[in-house]
C-alpha cells in the first residue's frame, strides 16, 4: 500500500521525480502502450522526464521496454512501443493449447490428481515462447546502460516468492534501495542486471503459467509467480523509490462500482474466475489510489490547518525515524465504463472467431466454450487477458490513447493532487485513514 512517503530516495537530485506505474493484465498491456503514446510526448513537451518505471506482470514487460528506450525521444519511444504490440501474436507468448501437446497436458493433469511420483502439471498453458520473445523485444544491454548513465533512475518489477509467500520488488538502480520497514510486506531486492527471468517471474499468472525460478541475486533465489497475487499496482515501490508524481494506468474505472442487480444471475465457473481476477488485478489499484488521495487530503493538506490527524500522523512517523507524508501529484488513465475491455474482447471474438472463422485459431473458440460460451457474461473479461489478436490489440491501443487524451483535456496542466477532481470526496474518510495508521502501528509493534 502506498503511504505517500519515502524514507530513502533512489538517486540524488533536487527536482521532482516522475514514475510510471503499470499494472498487470495480459493482452490488456496494449492499452498501456496506447496511453503512453499520448502521455510521454506531452511530458517531454513540458520539459519533464520519466525517472522511475514500475510494473507487474505485463506491466513489467512494458516497464522493462521503457527502461531500455530511456535514451530515445518520446515520439520514438511511443512508436517502438506501439510497433512491439502491433507485431505481437499469441505464438510469441504461448504455445498452442489444443494441438499435439494436449495429450501430454492431459496425462500430467491426471498424474497430478493421482499423485503419481514425478508427474506434475505445472500450468495449463506453456509460455516458453515468451522467453525468446523478451530477448527480441527488449534491448537488455541498453536498459543496463541507461540506468548506469542516469538516463533513468530505477526499473522495478514486482513478483511473488512462493517459498516466502511475499511480494518482491526487483530493482535495477544506481541509488540506494528503500529502507525496509517492519510493517511493509514488500521486500526490495537489488538486481545488478535486470533480465528476462525477473520479468517472466512477474508475469507468471498462477495456474495459467508455471512458476519461474529466479537465481540472481542468490539471496532472493526462489520460484516466483505473478506479482499481481500480492501487489498488482506497484504504486508503493514507485513512491518508496522517490517519486513525487505518478502516472498510473488502470484497466477499469477508478470510480465506485455500480450497485448490483436485486436478483443476480446464477453464476457459472467463468463468473467466479472473473471475480477472482478482478480482485487481484483491479481492486488493488483502486485501494492503493484511495489511500494515496486520503493522505493527500488529510495528512498533508491538513497539516497547514494543524489538524489532530496530521499531528498524530507526523508523531507516528517521527517516532519511527520516517519522513513526514508527502503530497503526491498524479495522472490517471483508465476506461470510462467498467468492463469496457471485456466488451471489446467479446466483440472481436465474435467478429474473428465465431463459426467457421474459428478455424484460424482453434484455441480461442475452445477457450470460449470452456468459459461457458455465450451463456456467461464473464467470457469477454477472461478472454481479454489472453486474446493476443491484432484487431483486439489495435482497439486497445486506440482506447488507451483516447483515454489518455481525455485525461489531458480534463487536466491541462497534466498533474492533479486534489481528491475532489477525480474521486468522490466522501469516500476519502479521515476515520478510515486513522484506522489504517493504527493498523500500521500494530503491525510494526507485533513484528519487533
Amino acid at each position: 500500500m502506498p503511504d505517500g512517503s519515502s524514507s530513502t530516495t533512489a538517486t540524488n537530485g533536487t527536482g521532482p521525480k516522475t514514475a510510471i506505474v503499470l499494472p498487470g493484465g495480459g493482452a490488456r498491456g496494449a492499452y498501456e502502450a496506447g496511453a503512453l503514446s499520448v502521455l510521454l510526448p506531452e511530458l517531454e513537451r513540458r520539459g519533464e522526464r520519466v525517472d522511475i518505471v514500475c510494473g507487474t506482470s505485463v506491466g513489467a514487460i512494458n516497464a522493462a521496454l521503457l527502461g531500455s528506450l530511456a535514451d530515445r525521444g518520446a515520439d520514438e519511444i511511443a512508436e517502438i512501443a506501439l510497433s512491439r504490440w502491433r507485431d505481437m501474436r499469441k505464438s510469441d507468448v504461448i504455445k498452442p493449447v489444443f494441438g499435439p501437446g494436449l495429450p501430454l497436458v492431459a496425462a500430467r493433469f491426471l498424474g497430478e490428481l493421482l499423485e503419481v511420483p514425478g508427474v506434475r502439471l505445472a500450468s495449463v498453458l506453456d509460455p516458453s515462447p515468451l522467453q525468446r520473445s523478451l530477448a527480441q523485444w527488449i534491448d537488455w544491454l541498453a536498459l543496463h546502460r541507461n540506468v548506469k548513465h542516469g538516463l533513468i533512475d530505477a526499473v522495478c518489477v514486482v513478483a511473488t516468492a512462493l517459498t516466502r509467500s511475499q511480494p518482491v520488488a526487483f530493482v535495477e538502480t544506481k541509488g540506494r534501495l528503500p529502507r525496509q520497514s517492519a510493517s511493509d510486506d514488500l521486500r526490495y531486492v537489488r538486481v545488478p542486471s535486470m533480465s528476462p527471468e525477473h520479468v517472466r517471474a512477474s508475469a507468471a499468472i498462477p495456474v495459467l503459467f508455471p512458476p519461474v525460478e529466479v537465481t540472481v541475486p542468490k539471496a532472493a533465489a526462489d520460484f516466483y509467480i505473478d506479482g499481481g497475487t500480492r501487489q498488482n499496482s506497484p504504486i508503493a515501490p514507485a513512491l518508496a523509490l522517490g517519486a513525487d508524481r505518478v502516472v498510473i494506468i488502470g484497466f477499469e474505472p477508478f470510480a465506485p462500482r455500480a450497485q448490483p442487480p436485486e436478483k443476480p444471475p446464477i453464476p457459472r465457473m467463468a463468473d467466479v474466475a472473473a471475480n477472482i481476477v478482478d480482485g487481484l488485478l483491479v481492486d488493488q489499484v483502486s485501494d492503493d489510489l484511495q489511500r494515496m488521495v486520503s493522505i493527500n487530503s488529510f495528512f498533508v493538506e491538513g497539516a497547514a490547518a494543524g489538524s489532530s490527524t496530521s499531528r498524530s500522523a507526523r508523531a507516528y512517523r517521527t517516532a519511527r525515524g520516517r519522513l513526514p507524508y508527502r503530497k503526491i501529484s498524479y495522472a490517471l488513465v483508465a476506461p470510462e465504463r467498467r468492463g469496457e475491455m471485456g466488451l471489446i474482447a467479446d466483440r472481436v471474438f465474435r467478429e474473428r472467431y465465431s463459426g467457421l472463422r474459428g478455424l484460424r485459431d482453434i484455441d480461442y473458440p475452445l477457450m470460449s466454450r470452456l468459459l461457458g460460451g455465450d451463456r456467461t457474461r464473464a467470457r469477454g473479461e477472461l478472454l481479454s487477458f489472453l486474446l493476443f489478436d491484432e484487431l483486439f490489440v489495435e482497439e486497445l491501443l486506440a482506447a488507451g490513447a483516447a483515454d489518455a487524451q481525455r485525461w489531458l483535456d480534463r487536466h491541462p496542466r497534466f498533474w492533479c493532487s486534489d481528491a475532489a477532481h477525480d474521486f468522490h470526496v466522501d469516500q476519502v474518510e479521515t476515520q478510515a485513514a486513522r484506522e489504517q495508521l493504527a493498523i500500521d502501528e500494530w503491525r510494526s509493534l507485533r513484528r519487533r
